[in-house]
């Protein structure tokens, strides 16, 4: 079966909404095909593409998790 746009993007929304519910949650690409429903297949696809538009991060240990941007304070000039 081919997955359809919409089908892509109830998944991205889907893997989304893991991350959204529990922001500290660590989850192997298994265990999200799994949560999802889906194939490791397509998931990975839709993992590296929430990866490189910075939702989310891979570990190297191979687990995803949500990407928070380190936030560099500026300093005033005295």
């Amino acid at each position: 079966m081919k997955a359809t746009r919409s089908d892509i993007e109830a998944l991205v929304v889907s893997i989304q909404q893991e991350f959204l519910q529990a922001p500290a949650v660590r989850l192997t690409l298994t265990q999200i095909a799994q949560r999802v429903d889906a194939s490791l297949v397509l998931c990975k696809a839709i993992l590296r593409v929430l990866v490189d538009a910075r939702v989310l991060t891979e570990t190297a240990t191979g687990e995803y998790r949500r990407f928070f941007p380190h936030v560099r304070e500026s300093r005033s000039a005295a």
